[in-house]
This record gives C-alpha cells, structure tokens and sequence, in this order.
C-alpha cells in the first residue's frame, strides 16, 4: 500500500465499561500501526485509553433517550457519519452494537454510501428479544435483518450467534466469526496491583464483575449467595450501573451487608479476581463473554451460566453448542455450567466449587492455557483480514 495506511472508522455507543467496549479499545490500540483509525461515539462517554493518533467525531448524542425520538433521528446521525467518511475519504465502516448498525445502514441506503461495511454483532438476537414485548421483537428483529442485508460483512463472536443470525434472521450477508481479545499482557501487568479491599486468609471468596444491568441477573447470583451465606464465604461484586442501588438494598434485605461487598467500577479488576478462590457469571445472555476469558487469565475457577451465547464454547468446547444445562449444574472441561436463572442449581454449582477442592485445582491449573488461544496477539490478525480483504 506504498506506505499509505487505509482508513478506517469505528463506531460504538460510548467507550463506557463493558465487553464490545473493551474489545473496541483493544483494537483501537493493536491496530493503529495498519490503520489510520478514526472513532465515531454516539455518546462521548469515555472509560479506556484512547491512542493519540485516534481522531473523533462526537455525534453528540444523550445516552438514554426516548426510543422513538432516538429512531427518528438516526437518518441525520447517519448523514453526519456520511459526510465525515467522505470528507476524510474513509472507505472501511465498522458498527459495533445496534445503534452504530442501524446508522451504518442508514448511511449506505439513504446517503448512498460506497465504502465497505462491516457489522459487529455482540449478542444473540433471539434470546435478548424474548423479554421484550411482541411489538418491539417484531420492530428489533426487522431493524437486524434490513441492517445486515446491508452490510458487506457481519462479525459475530460466537458460533452459537452466527447461527442465530443465519436460521432465525435469514442473514444472507457473509457472517464470519472471531472470538473477543483479551490483552494477557495487560492482566499480567496489572494483576499484582493492591487492592482496596483486604482478603481474609480464612474466607472463601466468589466474585463477579459487569455491569449492572437487567441481562446480567445479579439477583440471581445473590439469591444463590443468599442459600450459602452460613459458609465462610464473601462475594465480591466489581462493576457498577443504574441497577446498583437495587442490587445494594437487596442485599441488606437478605442480611447480607457483612457477606457482600461492591467494589465499585474498576478499570483493572484482575487484581481483586486474581486473590479470589471462583469466578462467577449469572447472566440471562451473553455475545462471547471476556469477563470469563479474563478470569481464566487470571488463573481462576470459573462458574458461568449456559446461556446463549458463548460461555459453553468457552468451557465446554467439545460438547454440543445446542446443547444446554436446563435441570443441573454441568462440569465442563474448563468450568462449571448452571442453567439460566435457577437458583438452586447455582448454588449448588457454588458449593460444589467450595467443597471440591481437587475439582477448582484442576481448573485452575488448565486456565491460563484456555484463555491464551484469546489473547489479542492472536485474535487481531484475524480483525485485520476482515477488514482489508473486502
């Protein structure tokens, strides 16, 4: 390419904690050397490190907005990333989530568009659609398929979402699929960091980290905390969100305010998951969680529910990805799978981590291994290929 970088724009909702955002900084950092990068925020929220050879477009936009005023003015959003792509001759388009989507095919439909498309989807449709209202998975479902038909190329980040998007969405656009990164290197540097918070030589200790959001089902993992709570065990729960205040009074309604402890938002977790002794993941739904690939990193044992998509072709790769736990928890190869949103076999997937000593050393012992085939040194390449082989 005579020493000319191609351009390309990446655009995301904001740069605030969670998965596709992360995954969103690591590739801002890891591809700058091939790319000129430029990044479109529909909100500018910014939580991660942004290289300084990055540039920005602001779309100015307020995170929580009317969902129909924010449809409504999606066809101008779209005319702003239009006119931006053609000003600075950006011929590679990559959407992360489904707002950034929908604009990216606004801007292709309307506005005519002539660069190349890329669309990251990060969750599986189906399942995210079921606890909405038949009206609004009908609005959703038809907003995924006119957006994908007008992509070049669909990401998906789990095999389980890309046939999602192929049976159930009749997505005839080329879906391929490439696993969330994980900086390994980042962990390693960080992960001996001190804590805030004093690990008791004598207490077990679980932890989960995400955000506070309904799909997360925290609850649900303080529920099943909640039948344990007379073991000498603490949960630790890093993240942060709109959901917290509930998630705390909830707590303190179970009598569990000295068994239960948030660590607020962190930027570097590893070093409270790393002193932990089991990693726990309560979600409804997931894309391809890096939350687990970050706990294996860590050298963790790991308990994850199966849901849709990710966490079984993470822990239990050589099973049937149709396959799901739906009466009792599962031992898998690399980690402990609980049906969605049962209490009692999350508990009892718990105790068993807590008793089982020979079991959480032999997931400790094959982590670092598992959650090395994500390292973003690997991964990235294949980032690379997508977007210049268009």
């Amino acid at each position: 390419m005579n020493g000319i970088k191609p351009k390309l724009l990446i655009s995301i909702n904001t740069l605030q904690s969670g998965g596709a955002e992360r995954v969103v900084s690591l590739l801002l950092e890891h591809l700058q050397d091939d790319f000129e990068i430029h990044l479109a925020l529909y909100t500018n929220i910014i939580d991660y490190t942004i290289p300084a050879s990055v540039k920005m477009l602001d779309l100015k936009q307020p995170l929580q907005e009317n969902k129909l005023l924010r449809f409504l003015k999606m066809p101008r959003q779209s005319y702003k990333v239009y006119r931006y792509c053609k000003k600075n001759q950006i011929k590679i388009s990559v959407a992360f989530l489904y707002r950034p989507c929908y604009i990216n095919a606004l801007m292709k439909s309307i506005w005519g568009y002539t660069g190349k498309v890329i669309m990251c989807e990060r969750t599986h449709q189906t399942t995210m659609q079921q606890s909405h209202s038949a009206i609004y998975r009908m609005f959703s479902k038809f907003m995924v398929m006119f957006s994908y038909k007008r992509a070049d190329l669909v990401l998906a980040n789990s095999y389980a979402m890309q046939t999602d998007l192929v049976e159930n969405f009749k997505i005839r656009t080329p879906v391929k699929v490439i696993y969330n990164p994980v900086d390994l290197a980042f962990i390693r540097n960080h992960i001996n960091e001190t804590p805030d918070f004093v690990f008791e030589k004598d207490t077990f200790y679980f932890i989960s980290v995400g955000g506070f959001r309904k799909e997360k089902n925290h609850l649900l993992l303080l529920q099943a905390f909640f039948i344990l709570k007379h073991l000498p065990c603490k949960l630790l729960i890093v993240g942060g969100g709109v959901l917290e205040d509930e998630l705390k009074q909830k707590v303190h309604d179970f009598g569990m305010s000295n068994k239960v402890i948030f660590c607020g938002w962190e930027n570097n977790p590893f070093k409270y998951v790393s002193r932990s002794h089991c990693f726990v993941l309560s979600s409804d739904v997931e894309g391809f969680p890096n939350v687990l690939i970050e706990a294996l990193a860590c050298g963790r044992a790991v308990i994850s529910t199966d849901c849709s998509s990710g966490p079984r072709e993470l822990l239990a790769p050589n099973t049937d990805l149709h396959h799901k736990a739906i009466t009792n928890y599962e031992i898998g190869e690399y980690g402990i799978l609980t049906p969605v949103n049962d209490v009692t076999a999350l508990a009892g997937a718990m105790k068993k981590m807590y008793e089982d000593h020979a079991l959480r050393t032999s997931y400790e012992q094959k982590a670092k291994g598992r959650a090395q085939q994500f390292d973003v040194d690997e991964i990235k390449q294949y980032f690379h290929v997508a977007f210049t082989a268009l």
